[in-house]
């Protein structure tokens, strides 16, 4: 019953957004869903390096998604987050090396008004965990996932 009751809580939220926001999924199975702003759609169309942008974000979102969250992609302002999770103000990293992680995270965190930092890491390493750590004793809300198990998403 519970299951059922959230499922069309998250449809109903899914549908209420208005023309400004494509309506881009939404999972039957679990409630999460992925709405758009029209205006990044736009912006993610300005030139190759935007288009590559758009579509590793987008991705990002839809793993989200298929692992039960409600994604609002914004349109690109400068200096701000990329997404609301489950309404919380959160950016995206997706990384292939871990010299740059606690870097990345204070810049989303203190810079541009993310609550959380959502990670896609390429690999995983010793050294990744050992930057996962320091972000963790700092207190650093991060959610965080390895390219070959996005079925796996993980808070530090």
């Amino acid at each position: 019953m519970w299951k059922t009751e959230r499922l069309k809580v998250s449809l109903s939220q899914y549908n209420s957004y208005d023309y400004s926001w494509e309506r881009a999924y939404f999972d039957g199975h679990n409630g999460g869903y992925l709405v758009i702003c029209k205006e990044r759609i736009t912006q993610g169309n300005i030139n190759k390096q935007e288009k590559e942008k758009y579509d590793k974000e987008y991705s990002m979102c839809m793993i989200l998604v298929q692992n039960g969250y409600r994604v609002e992609y914004l349109k690109m302002t400068e200096g701000s987050f990329d997404i609301y999770l489950n309404g919380k103000s959160a950016d995206l990293k997706k990384t292939a090396g871990s010299g740059n992680i606690v870097k990345y995270a204070k810049k989303a965190i203190e810079k541009q008004g993310a609550e959380i930092v959502v990670f896609e890491f390429e690999k995983e390493t010793a050294r990744i965990k050992e930057e996962l750590k320091v972000l963790k004793e700092k207190g650093t809300k991060v959610k965080y996932y390895f390219s070959n198990n996005p079925d796996k998403i993980m808070d530090l």
